[in-house]
């Protein structure tokens, strides 16, 4: 039987047009901090009809979240001390100009406390997020589970939320995550993977390689000569990084604010890059925001290619030399890519695609699509890589 989660609190049952997500939790042997024989525990959002999943609830203990047909895993970056509301309200002031002021609705006691920060289009419960452009209808539940910055503006689409309201939501949010950031006051990864940082005794990693602390670095991994794996990143177990690659650099991420400072979002979620990956040469990957980046098992990325910040690349994936992938965007498994594709941030590429070299690509594309050009075109029969 698959763990199910508690409810959270305002979610609304339907059981004819809602689906559950939740955890299913696989534990094996793993090396974290070169300790041998510690547990190591990956969790999944597995999608099941909520018909069958009643039954189970009554006897599990993980939380169960309820959406719409879209789904999306939730991810948080959890605190390393603790914070309760009255501490967040408190620092918030403390970085804020002397003028500035909060309007604070909340039925929430002082010292509810605050576990981390998530994204405010899926946010996670008993977290701190932002939110100054109208949210989506499915993510208004766990909204009203989270503390929520947001302008007053946005407020009155937010009925039911604890929230801070203030003049720039963003630029206060980053202000105090960037704060925090550089105390060391965040988990080195996000929620859904719990791995300490550590070196496995069996990957094989180049002299001349810069490891930086708060790294996972799974069981028969290989870092050539000059690569860098920053602080965040989870390399999985026998994947190939070749020379001269940068794992979690950050990507460029930037507000301006209505007092005129032009402000970095820090970048504080990592990179994953799961089992049995091949990166090549001199690429670029770049860690997450508020979400991670990741790379799915089996994929194969060409020399001189560069991901930017929260790109989701599925299982199986093979790009070319060159590639180019914008931040947030997505590539469905199976998908190949040819010599030097640019794919356009906030993109959603479908599984088994296939995109001619040189391709530009400036708008989603569905399953099983072929295109070829710039800009990209409908060209079916387009090979753009070995099978595999």
């Amino acid at each position: 039987m698959y763990p199910i989660l508690d409810v959270f609190p305002g979610t609304d049952l339907d059981s004819r047009l809602l689906t559950v997500l939740y955890f299913r939790s696989e534990a094996r042997e793993s090396c974290t901090s070169r300790i041998p024989g510690t547990r190591m525990v990956e969790r999944r959002l597995i999608m099941l009809p909520i018909d069958t999943a009643v039954n189970e609830i009554e006897n599990t203990t993980f939380h169960m979240i309820l959406r719409g047909s879209k789904s999306q895993e939730m991810e948080f970056i959890a605190f390393n001390s603790a914070y309760s509301l009255q501490d967040i309200l408190i620092l918030l002031k403390r970085l804020s100009a002397s003028d500035t002021s909060f309007e604070i609705r909340s039925s929430a006691v002082p010292d509810q406390p605050v576990s981390g920060i998530s994204n405010g289009r899926n946010a996670a419960p008993g977290t701190l997020c932002f939110v100054d452009r109208p949210p989506p209808s499915e993510a208004l539940s766990l909204l009203r589970a989270s503390i929520v910055l947001t302008d007053r503006q946005i407020a009155p689409l937010l009925a039911g939320c604890t929230l801070i309201i203030a003049d720039d939501p963003r630029a206060l949010f980053i202000d105090c995550v960037s704060h925090i950031f550089s105390k060391g006051g965040f988990a080195n990864f996000t929620s859904p993977t719990e791995a300490s940082p550590g070196i496995h005794p069996d990957a094989d990693i180049h002299r001349s390689a810069v490891i930086e602390a708060g790294v996972y670095i799974g069981n028969g991994a290989r870092i050539a000569a000059g690569c860098i794996i920053k602080q965040g990143s989870y390399v999985g177990d026998h994947v190939i990084i070749r020379e001269n690659t940068v794992i979690g650099s950050e990507g460029i991420a930037l507000h301006k604010t209505k007092d005129g400072r032009v402000l970095r979002f820090p970048h504080v979620a990592g990179i994953v890059i799961e089992d049995d990956v091949e990166i090549g040469a001199c690429c670029v990957l770049a860690r997450g925001t508020l979400n991670s980046s990741r790379v799915g098992r089996e994929t194969v990325i060409g020399n001189l290619s560069n991901l930017g910040h929260a790109v989701q690349i599925g299982i199986r994936v093979w790009m070319s030399v060159g590639c180019m992938i914008g931040g947030n965007a997505s590539i469905g498994d199976d998908s190949t890519l040819g010599l030097g594709v640019c794919v356009r941030d906030n993109s959603r590429i479908g599984k088994n695609c296939s995109i001619g070299m040189g391709s530009v690509v400036a708008h989603d594309l569905p399953d099983n699509y072929s295109v070829f050009g710039n800009p990209a075109r409908r060209l079916p029969d387009v090979k753009a890589g070995p099978d595999r």
